[in-house]
This record gives C-alpha cells, structure tokens and sequence, in this order.
C-alpha cells in the first residue's frame, strides 16, 4: 500500500466517523446562533446602561461554547489518534505490509489536516455573519491584523502558534502510544502539557528580568523561546512516539 493510499485512508475514516461528525456540526450549529445573538445585539443594543436580557444570555452561552471548543480541540485529536488501538486494528494495518514508520507520520498529518478542515467547518458561518452584516468592519479589522504582521514579531508570533500546535499533535500521540490509546491518557497528556506551560514561563520570565523588564523585545524573546520549546518538543516527543511504536509489540 503506498503513502498516498494510507493518508487517504486516513482520511476517508476520519471523516466517516458519524460520532463526531455530529458533535462538529452541532458546534457549528452553536457557534452559528451564538454569532447571530451576537449580530443581533450589536445591531439594537445601543444603550450600554440598560442591556438587553439577552446579553445576559448571552455571555454564558459564549464562555460556554468557548470551554467545550477547548474541550473538543483536545478530545477530538485524541479519538483520530486512539481509534487504531481501540478498534484494535493497528496490528492488522502493520500486518497487511503498511511500515510502522510511514503509518506514524501519516497519522500525524491526517490528524492534523482534519483538525484544520473541523476547525474551517465551524467557523464559517461566524465569518459569514460578520461579513454579511459587518463588512467594512470586519475588512479593516483583517486588514489591521495582515499590517501588523509585516513585523518580523508577529510573523514569529504567528510561526509560533503554527509549530506549537503541531507540537501538541505529536505529545498527544505519544501519550496515545504509551498508554495504547487508553482515555485516561488525556489526562498524562494535559499534565506534561502543563509541565511544558511552567518550564515555558520560567524562561520566559528570566530573560524578562534579565533583560532589566523592558517592554520593548519581550514579545520577541517570548516568541523565540515558545518556538525553541516548540521545536524541542516536536523532537523529543516525535522520536520518543516513533522509537515506542517501531519496537511496541501490538
């Protein structure tokens, strides 16, 4: 079987999963009333001393779809990543001649490229309302963001943010492979995640403070050293996830 044929695999299952795909679009259908609640107020809410009864609905409806998109980033991944061990069909793959090293980074990228579409999917209905009702202030809020990012800083920052959640694709599969996708390996994951959190501040504060607490640079520095970390932590976790899986006896 060759790699093009396994990542459409990989994708094909993806997107047959009638679980979550259920969960994606109830999310969208959320996001999509929560944005349009949204819209509305905006459009009517005029007087900032006596708010509408649906500000007061609204707030706790946001933090609540905000918590549960949390949630979903994390536990979504982990099923696309698990779903081999827990089927238990991982060592029939590797058995019908698939290499355990294509399988891995191909897993990888599957995951990863299905989390963006998921992601694309429940926010298009949110950017189309603001778009549909919003247009010129949503243009020049995205014009300002695309100016901004002419400095070397923001596009640091921006790199950033890329490699930081491809590094939390590859702790999480390791934590899959370690614990052979059992759920409670959520939580191992979420603790080395908070590890790397702490070590990441304590960087991040030192070099502040050496650097005598200057505002100027210190976005900078931070985004130098969440890329160093970044890396570092694709590399240790991604060798350590690939060398269990070579060896691990399925």
């Amino acid at each position: 079987m060759t790699k093009s044929n396994i990542f459409k695999m990989e994708l094909y299952r993806n997107f047959r999963d009638k679980a979550y795909l259920i969960v994606i679009g109830s999310l969208t259908a959320l996001f999509a009333i929560a944005s349009g609640i949204g819209v509305y107020l905006l459009n009517t809410q005029r007087d900032v001393s006596t708010p509408s009864s649906l500000v007061f609905f609204e707030i706790p409806f946001v933090l609540a779809l905000f918590f549960g998109f949390l949630a979903f980033s994390i536990i979504y991944p982990w099923h696309l990543l698990s779903t081999d061990y827990n089927n238990k069909v991982l060592s029939l793959v590797i058995a019908s001649g698939v290499k355990r090293s294509n399988f891995y980074f191909i897993k990888i990228l599957a995951t990863i490229l299905s989390n963006i579409i998921a992601y694309l999917v429940i926010g298009v209905i949110p950017v189309i309302l603001l778009l549909g009702f919003f247009s010129s202030e949503f243009i020049n809020f995205i014009q300002s963001i695309i100016t901004s990012f002419t400095s070397s800083d923001a596009w640091l920052f921006l790199f950033n943010a890329v490699l930081s959640g491809i590094a939390s694709i590859v702790l999480l599969y390791f934590v899959v492979i370690i614990t052979r996708g059992k759920f409670w390996g959520v939580f191992v994951y979420l603790g080395i995640s908070f590890a790397v959190g702490i070590i990441t501040s304590t960087f991040s504060l030192s070099i502040s403070a050496a650097s005598g607490g200057m505002a100027s640079g210190i976005m900078g520095q931070q985004s130098w050293i969440g890329l160093t970390l970044s890396v570092v932590e694709i590399i240790a976790f991604g060798l350590a996830g690939y060398f269990n899986l070579i060896r691990q006896d399925l």
